[in-house]
């Protein structure tokens, strides 16, 4: 007896088409992801696959960890290793699209003409490859792609229904409805089958006789990311389909702590040690993000989508913060070397730039998939940035990877940091401030004197003790500064040796030079060596003491209180331009390390000298007696260095008063003649 259920209710049951060569490359990608999605269900993929990344990151450590050994920058194994990673994926999606072209191309079911007809016992199909007839029980499921039916009788071989074989989306439609209640009525114990449109394949599967949607890829919601952080809508078609998914959750969680590693990883090296103590910082987005997403999901009134705008929002930040990390490394790479790099406005701008790129994405694309109404756009604007990206901007410790520190030498270090604070050294200052003073000879009459002062006003880096001690030794053969030198300086190393080097201390040392040099012959070297800030200050520091900055009013100040009147002056710190400005007047020489508005360089603990220092005092003043002249070789040089390191100009400054000019002509002549008198008098014994 005849089934009523298996009877036809289409205006049409055959279908005559010829598949084009774009639907059928359409029909074997999707294939090939659905038969990748049903492997992944394997314990067995799952554990190869997770090898094989294992391996694959270890392949990359090792690969970096050999390059960065050789003292290859790490901004060049980052560039390499994205190159090659695009390479290789490029060069897999050409090779499968033209595997696949080949397959359609020569594959006899999916070209040419065919003719399909639906029928009360089977669905027959007839083409080049001859004619199938396939029972209506032997289907295994029914998925559509784009308006193309494809029709499975197991996990690989399909039948296609190509668009072009229907009149209109309405036949496709019926089409697709009757062909799934008849496989289903076919089956042994046939249950109902709900049908839910969505953008994203769907399949029916017919041997558990219930409906079976597919999940959404990872690599779906990764895309959407990336579109939703460039300001586009998802390439789903509504927010059905856009559903919560935890697994990409906890991919997305995953990946945010790998980006916070690989960004302490680059900057430390490969010889650091794991800091759990980062995670409360690195996972506090989290929760910060959950709250943002419900707050936005609860002004539409659909609190129940939470999940979904949670995903949608960790998904924008992630290509976030992957942009924002490489143009980090690219902006170290263009302004200066990976050694000698540290903080300034240009490397943080990306950081800067990150939390309004985030604040609009995200509230972009949270109301699209919400469908709020235009009057809810600007309150979603605001609760974005004030729930979700305030917080996140907030200073915590996300560091998941640091140098490795030994404890023994740790210990030193923190003793020789807190050398001023003991109590021997403490008391001893005053004494030491004051035999340096004592110390000071009167000037010659008739003789021009030089008095050099030498600031070493940084205790945390041993380069500011070297350059003064390095000066003060070559002013007394140079320059005949013996007795007439007095160091003041910031250093563990020398606090029981050396008076330390404040405000207070500078000030005083001025005055006792006043007081002993002939102040209408005599020429005072006052020479600063220290960080400098963006404010124009020189930063005198000597932790646990809190000393105070000697900015450039400060310091003229403290030169015209004590009467001294010719005049060198050397500051050698960032930003340091403005001292120039400040000490400029006829009976004055003032040089500058670098512009008020740029840095200098060269202040690493283990060097002897700064870029300045080497090129002024080591190698311009072994050739000249003018302070001047060596400042014109030293800047030559200095600029050569730093276009050599690839580091933007500090561009040294110097101002030359037209009386410490004449002062100085005339020291310069005296010191001569001293000399050619001295070998005069040597030749003749």
């Amino acid at each position: 007896m005849d089934d009523p259920t298996l009877r036809p209710q289409l205006p049409r049951t055959v279908f005559q088409f010829e598949s084009t060569e774009a639907e059928a490359l359409a029909a074997l990608e999707f294939n090939q992801t659905r038969l990748g999605r049903r492997l992944r269900r394997s314990a067995a993929i799952h554990a190869l696959g997770i090898v094989a990344g294992v391996a694959c990151l270890g392949l990359i450590y090792l690969v970096a960890l050999l390059v960065i050994e050789r003292d290859r920058s790490r901004l060049w194994v980052v560039a390499g290793f994205a190159g090659l990673s695009t390479l290789l994926a490029l060069s897999r999606v050409a090779l499968q699209r033209s595997m696949f072209r080949m397959i359609a191309a020569g594959s006899d079911s999916l070209k040419g003409k065919r003719t399909v007809r639906i029928e009360a016992e089977v669905l027959r199909s007839c083409g080049p490859d001859g004619e199938t007839a396939v029972c209506w029980s032997g289907i295994r499921s029914i998925e559509e792609l784009s308006r193309q039916i494809l029709i499975y009788v197991d996990d690989f071989s399909f039948l296609l229904i190509p668009s072009s074989a229907f009149v209109d989306a309405a036949e496709q439609a019926a089409v697709l409805g009757e062909l799934r209640r008849r496989a289903v009525a076919s089956a042994p114990t046939p249950t109902p089958v709900a049908i839910r449109h969505a953008a994203t394949p769907m399949a029916v599967d017919v041997d558990s006789h219930h409906e079976r949607v597919v999940e959404p890829r990872l690599t779906d919601t990764l895309i959407d990311g990336i579109r939703f952080a460039l300001f586009l809508r998802s390439r789903r078609r509504g927010f059905s389909d856009f559903q919560g998914d935890w697994g990409a959750l906890v991919f997305l969680v995953l990946s945010s702590i790998a980006i916070a590693f690989l960004r302490d990883l680059l900057q430390v090296g490969p010889k650091g040690a794991f800091s759990p103590h980062g995670l409360p910082g690195v996972l506090f987005d989290v929760p910060v993000v959950l709250v943002g997403a419900w707050a936005l999901a609860r002004l539409v009134g659909r609190t129940r989508s939470t999940l979904t705008v949670f995903i949608a929002l960790m998904s924008v930040a992630l290509p976030i913060d992957v942009v924002v990390l490489a143009s980090n490394l690219a902006v170290k790479g263009l302004t200066r070397s990976w050694a000698e790099w540290k903080s300034d406005a240009v490397s943080q701008l990306p950081f800067a730039l990150a939390p309004i790129w985030f604040t609009f994405a995200a509230s972009i694309s949270a109301v699209r998939l919400l469908a709020a109404p235009r009057r809810k756009w600007l309150p979603a604007a605001l609760l974005t940035g004030v729930l979700i990206t305030l917080p996140m901007t907030l200073d915590r410790d996300r560091t998941l990877w640091w140098a490795r520190h030994d404890q023994d030498a740790a210990a030193t270090d923190y003793e020789r940091r807190r050398a001023i604070a003991n109590e021997d050294a403490f008391y001893r200052q005053p004494q030491l401030l004051h035999e340096q003073l004592a110390a000071l000879k009167p000037g010659r009459r008739g003789v021009i004197d030089l008095y050099f002062v030498g600031v070493a006003a940084y205790a945390e880096q041993d380069v500011f003790m070297k350059e003064v001690h390095f000066v003060a030794k070559l002013f007394e053969e140079r320059f005949g500064t013996r007795g007439h030198s007095l160091m003041l300086i910031n250093n563990p190393a020398t606090v029981t040796e050396s008076p330390i080097a404040t405000a207070t201390s500078l000030g005083l040392a001025l005055k006792r030079v006043a007081e002993i040099m002939d102040r209408d012959e005599d020429v005072l070297f006052l020479f600063i060596t220290s960080h400098g800030t963006r404010d124009h200050q020189a930063s005198f520091d000597f932790y646990p003491m809190r000393l105070k900055p000697v900015d450039p009013r400060r310091l003229k100040e403290l030169l015209d209180q004590s009467g001294i009147r010719r005049r060198v002056v050397v500051v050698s710190t960032c930003y340091s331009g403005a001292f120039v400005d400040a000490l400029k007047d006829d009976s004055t020489l003032v040089i500058a390390a670098s512009a008020g508005d740029k840095s200098s360089f060269g202040c690493s603990n283990d060097a002897d000298f700064t870029y300045f220092g080497k090129a002024y005092f080591d190698e311009a003043l072994r050739r000249t007696d003018s302070f001047s002249d060596a400042f014109e070789m030293a800047r030559t040089a200095i600029a050569e260095r730093e276009r050599k390191a690839n580091l933007p100009s500090s561009d040294p400054q110097m101002f030359v008063g037209k009386g410490i000019k004449r002062a100085l002509e005339k020291f310069v002549s005296f010191r001569q003649a001293a000399m050619l008198n001295a070998s005069a008098r040597g030749s003749r014994r």
